[in-house]
């Protein structure tokens, strides 16, 4: 890697990122995978999924118990970071206990309390709209803080759904 992982410790975590990191990246064979089986065959570093319009139904219905089910199964690093973008006035804990409770209504996998903590201590809501400057900029700040915090350092995806109505307003242009 051409960048340096951060060598603090993820709050609640024994080991530095660059450990943890080291450790999932360690080479190891697996007797029971398939030569023709092209998936990756190991987790990936620090990241985190940026969800706009996160108060909908897909996110709370399949979105967010699927991200569960991944850190569940063990796919998901020690890091990972979840961040909602929606127009609710919610503070962090209220995004948290929606997801909490998405998660218990919708996923596959049986609910693990140690598993839900190591998630929520990743999880930041972001209030705002589309248009809102000052929204982005805090989104900005989240981001750069769990960089720090959860060793992410950028590595990122963002969901964003479109509209319907967006699609019929640009379909008649």
């Amino acid at each position: 890697m051409s960048e340096e992982l951060p060598t603090t410790k993820p709050a609640g975590h024994d080991l530095t990122v660059e450990e943890i990191t080291d450790a999932l990246t360690a080479e190891w064979d697996n007797p029971l995978r398939d030569e023709r089986d092209r998936r990756l065959p190991r987790i990936a570093g620090p990241s985190g999924l940026v969800i706009f319009g996160v108060t909908g139904d897909l996110s709370r219905k399949k979105l967010m118990p699927a991200v569960y089910d991944l850190a569940n199964r063990g796919m998901l690093p020690p890091g990972f970071s979840l961040v909602g973008f929606a127009r609710r006035d919610w503070e962090d804990q209220d995004f948290a206990q929606v997801v909490h409770d998405s998660v218990r209504e919708h996923s596959r996998t049986d609910f693990r309390e140690e598993v839900w903590q190591q998630l929520a201590e990743g999880m930041r809501f972001i209030p705002g709209d589309f248009d809102d400057d000052t929204a982005f900029k805090q989104l900005r700040a989240a981001v750069d803080e769990l960089d720090t915090s959860r060793g992410t350092s950028g590595n990122y995806a963002f969901y964003l759904p479109y509209p319907r109505s967006s699609s019929r307003r640009s379909s008649s242009s």
